[in-house]
């Protein structure tokens, strides 16, 4: 058994991050959905010490965006005077299970589970992906995911603005990039909506060259639009696409039209959905069944480190190809750590997506980016350290302590 590590106090605290470099400025548009997302947004930095003084983070911005910080608090507050080890079974250094008592929590509140298992490899000397298994890879390859409507953003050049920032993005070493798309759903003329939507795909594809990944994401915004979806496949062909994902709601029909579209003009474009994944019984295991998923994107922060893991082992044993994309917008920079030590050790893992937040608190050595991809570190743990002089001097005033 593992030396006792109990946890003893529990704090929350709000930071904000903000896209891009610090003081850029620069504002993230919308989506087909959704006004725009601004300048920053708001990680919820959690951070559970332990009696022998080890302390996990996790961003518990899943609890606060479906609940209030006091919930919040009461979830937490069950963690007190325990150990880590007690969530899960742990044999031979690997976790091989969950205790009964904890899998309903942790199950709903995936979160916890980061700072779990960063404290398990802090406490065992190993990194988080240890706990799950073996490295397969050395770095993990990631997506530019803030290409959003930018041409609302800055309406005078339209497609030109996104190109410029795709291309602004590859010189900062980016190799992948999602577009946001979906133009036809609230903001657009339908017509002019898809016309919109094709003319920014090509033009980016024209702006990065040919060897840089290009990523599609419609947020559902081509739903009673499958005869505009079938012109913007056609049409962007020529772009190569690496993925198209959420182009309609979740349906067999609808999916069916458009693995049938996407094999006769764009055969080597993954077609991915999944971020509400919970389980077999849901549409996502239906499509798997049916070969109309090629990758399913349960949020990482949102389920957690083992069922995660579960859910890939799932996937193998039924004879599924789906390949596993983990959502992480805004999971920000704990977040993207977490899908990075997930990626390590998953041999079916595709490409981590980080939505490019700054931040000045973390520490995060090891991680280096370089060429679309991050090293995964040997430190133990996440690796992911607070600086305390600044989190002292700016943050410790906005904290708050759970009892």
């Amino acid at each position: 058994m593992p030396e006792k590590h109990t946890i003893t106090q529990i704090t929350v605290t709000p930071v904000e991050t903000y896209f891009g470099a610090p003081g850029e400025g620069r504002v993230v548009g919308r989506n087909s959905k959704s006004e725009n997302y601004g300048h920053n947004q708001r990680e919820w930095l959690v951070q559970i010490t332990t009696d022998s003084g080890l302390t996990g983070v996790t961003n518990a911005r899943p609890a606060i965006n479906r609940g209030s910080l006091t919930q919040l608090h009461g979830l937490l507050g069950q963690l007190i005077g325990r150990d880590i080890f007690e969530f899960y079974r742990v044999n031979g250094g690997r976790v091989v299970g969950v205790n009964a008592r904890w899998e309903d929590l942790l199950r709903e509140n995936g979160y916890i589970d980061f700072a779990l298992f960063d404290l398990m490899g802090r406490a065992l000397d190993v990194p988080s992906y240890a706990l799950l298994g073996d490295r397969v890879r050395d770095c993990v390859e990631a997506y530019d995911s803030s290409l959003y409507f930018q041409d609302l953003v800055h309406p005078e050049p339209g497609a030109e603005a996104v190109s410029r920032e795709a291309a602004q993005a590859v010189e900062k070493d980016w190799r992948a990039l999602k577009l946001k798309l979906g133009r036809p759903g609230r903001w657009f003329e339908p017509q002019a909506g898809v016309a919109r939507d094709i003319e920014v795909v090509n033009s980016v594809r024209d702006a990065v060259g040919p060897d840089i990944k290009i990523l599609v994401d419609a947020n559902n915004g081509y739903d009673g639009k499958l005869d505009l979806l079938e012109t913007f496949v056609r049409e962007t062909a020529g772009a190569s696409m690496f993925w198209m994902e959420e182009m309609v709601t979740e349906n067999v029909g609808d999916y069916r039209k458009l693995r049938e579209w996407r094999d006769r003009w764009s055969p080597d474009t993954m077609i991915v959905d999944g971020e509400g994944h919970r389980g077999r019984n849901t549409i996502y295991w239906q499509l798997m069944e049916e070969k109309l998923l090629d990758g399913i994107q349960p949020d990482m922060l949102d389920m957690g480190f083992w069922p995660f893991h579960r859910l890939a082992a799932d996937i193998e044993e039924s004879g599924f190809d789906t390949m596993i994309c983990p959502h992480n917008y805004n999971a920000a920079a704990i977040g993207l750590r977490g899908d990075i030590q997930f990626g390590a050790v998953t041999e079916r893992f595709v490409i981590a997506e980080d939505s490019t937040l700054s931040f000045d608190l973390y520490r995060m050595q090891g991680y280096e980016f370089e060429n679309g991809c991050y090293r995964v570190p040997d430190s133990p743990g996440l690796g992911v350290e607070i600086d305390q002089q600044l989190y002292s001097r700016v943050y410790k005033q906005h904290e708050s302590i759970v009892r």
